[in-house]
């Protein structure tokens, strides 16, 4: 009789075992969340990526992310029975509830879920069907904003209200230009875009200029160890125009230019040098800066119309800050224009 009765005990021990889950709910916990962060980590260096263009920061989170997604997809590979899969889904469910980077991760798990119950033809029964309204319901929903994907010490990180600024610093390096390297490596580590630079050679070191946009907090950084400034639409420049020959000799003038508040035209930046300046130099000279300009024209009778004669017109253009000089410029350029005619007065 006792050996029936063990032999019962011993029968029912092993059905319960055939039956049991084959779910650790701490384990799979754990993967939840170490594939959450990983998705919170690409979301991150996606957003900074656009700024920094730091691919391999990128590529290392969609690596990590990666190993994440196949360590939870490991345990639920080793999923067994529909209970496993059940506890698994109310796990992930309650996972989800936490946040919008959590419900997120669920949507993506719930389908690896879907993808298992599948498998062991358990689709007919009630955690398959939940499974089903859940991806369908998410589906039609539209994706989450990338931002909400985001933990909170990412978002410290990423400061999404930094101000860039714009500013210039300049410094003296020598011929093996170790400071312009590593001055590069500070800007693409910390996602700076240069908008123009200039190096004025010179025999006791080169005067390196560069003209560039940063987060504030870069700037300061940056001002406090190079010379420099920030700059806010108050660019000057020099315009140097000569002209003449051989024969007849050469004249010169240089133009000095900088915002004035009753200047109409949004005079002190780069671009308005560019395109205002660069673009006919001489009738805007004409037009603002008439005398001086006179000077170093002749005069000439064209078809019975006083004219200034300007021959092999020659141009060279320098922008710098404005308590700057030629020699920091951070943009220069030379034009030659040939011979040109203007309405004399």
């Amino acid at each position: 009789m006792v050996k029936k009765i063990l032999a019962l005990a011993i029968g029912l021990l092993i059905s319960t075992s055939c039956f049991a889950s084959d779910f650790d709910s701490a384990k799979f916990n754990k993967a939840l969340k170490d594939y959450a962060d990983a998705i919170s980590q690409v979301n991150y260096n996606m957003k900074e990526i656009a700024n920094n263009q730091n691919s391999e920061a990128l590529d290392a989170a969609l690596t990590h992310s990666e190993k994440a997604e196949k360590a939870l997809s490991k345990i639920i590979s080793s999923l067994n029975d529909e209970e496993s899969i059940k506890e698994a889904y109310n796990a992930t469910m309650a996972f989800s509830k936490k946040s919008e980077l959590n419900d997120y991760t669920a949507q993506q798990v719930c389908k690896m879920l879907h993808t298992k119950a599948n498998y062991l033809s358990v689709d007919n029964n009630q955690v398959s069907k939940d499974l089903d309204r859940k991806i369908s319901k998410k589906s039609a929903q539209s994706a989450a904003a990338p931002q909400n994907l985001l933990k909170k010490r990412h978002k410290r990180l990423i400061m999404i209200e930094t101000p860039v600024a714009e500013a210039i610093v300049s410094f003296t390096d020598t011929g093996a230009n170790r400071r312009v390297n590593n001055l590069n490596k500070i800007f693409k580590r910390h996602g700076c875009k240069i908008i123009s630079s200039y190096v004025n050679e010179n025999k006791k070191g080169d005067k390196c200029c560069y003209y560039f946009t940063a987060k504030k907090y870069v700037i300061d950084a940056l001002l406090g160890h190079f010379d420099g400034c920030v700059v806010n639409s108050d660019l000057k420049a020099a315009v140097k125009v000569t002209t003449g020959g051989f024969w007849g000799g050469k004249k010169n003038y240089t133009f000095y230019l900088g915002p004035k508040r009753s200047n109409k035209d949004v005079m002190g930046e780069l671009a308005w040098y560019k395109t205002r300046i660069e673009h006919d130099p001489i009738a805007f000279f004409a037009e603002n800066n008439y005398d001086e300009l006179s000077t170093i024209g002749s005069t000439e009778t064209v078809a019975g119309a006083k004219k200034l004669l300007f021959k092999n017109v020659k141009v060279e253009v320098w922008v710098f800050a404005g308590d700057k000089t030629e020699a920091e410029s951070i943009y220069h350029n030379k034009l030659e224009l040939g011979d040109i005619y203007i309405d004399a007065k």
